[in-house]
């Protein structure tokens, strides 16, 4: 149930992320609201995190974008793993793992990225697209992260059945 839910999430931030939010820029940087649906979804306190939702995300955003499939699916896989193994060695301080996940998922997905575009015969300069795209980028992920992962905890509240009768 918990992974079908996460997939349906996962394609409804998705659907967002490609209709919505590439209108809300700050400079030139977009909301990641996969990755932070993805890695929110990760570090619910009674779920089990599963590295392979990062596969379907990527596959998903990969299939609604212009980049590779194999791109995003290795950015958002990446992204994946750092949070798992970031919960294993820092469990007690989920809040910590949270922003160091999505700070480095931010900047896997983004390197990436404007990797990919600079090999493509698409240079962008380095400083450009650091102080354009990265950390603008960084930032709206930054705020919007704590309004999503209420919104993702209450959900996994009400499908996750408690223990107390």
């Amino acid at each position: 149930m918990r992974t079908l839910v996460a997939i349906l999430l996962l394609l409804g931030a998705t659907l967002l992320q490609v209709t919505l939010l590439p209108r809300m820029r700050l400079l030139q940087g977009n909301v990641d609201l996969v990755l932070l649906i993805l890695l929110t979804w990760m570090l619910q306190e009674d779920g089990r995190p599963d590295w392979r939702l990062g596969l379907v995300a990527g596959i998903m955003v990969g299939y609604a974008s212009a980049l590779p499939d194999l791109l995003l699916m290795a950015g958002y896989t990446l992204a994946a793993l750092a949070c798992y193994q970031l919960q294993r060695r820092i469990w007690k301080m989920p809040l910590i793992t949270m922003i160091a996940s999505v700070l480095f998922g931010t900047l896997v997905v983004q390197v990436l990225t404007l990797g990919y575009l600079w090999l493509s015969d698409n240079p962008i300069a380095p400083l450009d697209a650091f102080n354009l795209i990265i950390l603008p980028s960084l930032l709206l992920n930054l705020i919007l992260l704590l309004p999503i992962n209420a919104l993702i905890s209450e959900l996994n509240k009400m499908i996750t059945p408690s223990a107390t009768p």
